[in-house]
């Protein structure tokens, strides 16, 4: 006997609607709907509510799934769950990453990596220099900060009259 065909008969033993079948067991409507219909075989939270409700003859239509990792059978809470423990969990996201790293190479096509064709290095850190040794140099090299923007007009404009703003 399928799920959809106990679910038929529970409702009718009871002389109760689908809506109603569905609202004592906690579940929607159109659940109900798409498992007696045959469009959806109902997972296993599903299945735990009408186990609750309605008792143990539900609990064979539990879906049970293989870890992975262990091969131990499970109960899994929901469609995608893989492994049947934290510990088969941590295992399979390894495996995962390493299968990923494994096809996912940082070699391109020409079988070099970027930085060995656009010739990237290592950032070289500058030697640092203090501030009032900065200052010094630039008053030597521009002068004052009032002649270095004179000069940077004068660069920009040509003469000193249009920097000025005097033409």
């Amino acid at each position: 006997m399928t799920l959809a065909e106990r679910i038929i008969g529970i409702a009718k033993e009871r002389n109760i609607s689908f809506a109603e079948l569905g609202r004592i067991a906690g579940i929607e409507r159109t659940t109900i709907s798409m498992i007696t219909t045959g469009k959806s075989e109902g997972g296993n939270p599903t299945i735990k509510r009408l186990v609750e409700a309605f008792g143990d003859e539900f609990e064979q239509y539990y879906q049970y799934a293989t870890c992975k990792q262990c091969g131990e059978v499970f109960l899994p809470a929901s469609g995608n769950q893989a492994t049947c423990s934290k510990k088969c969990s941590k295992k399979n996201a390894t495996e995962i990453s390493v299968r990923w790293s494994k096809s996912h190479s940082t070699r391109t096509v020409s079988g070099l990596t970027d930085s060995q064709r656009f010739g990237w290095g290592p950032k070289v850190k500058k030697p640092a220099v203090s501030i009032p040794e900065y200052n010094s140099v630039a008053r030597e090299e521009y002068g004052s900060y009032g002649q270095r923007g004179a000069a940077e007009r004068v660069a920009q404009s040509g003469t000193m009259r249009e920097s000025m703003g005097l033409v």
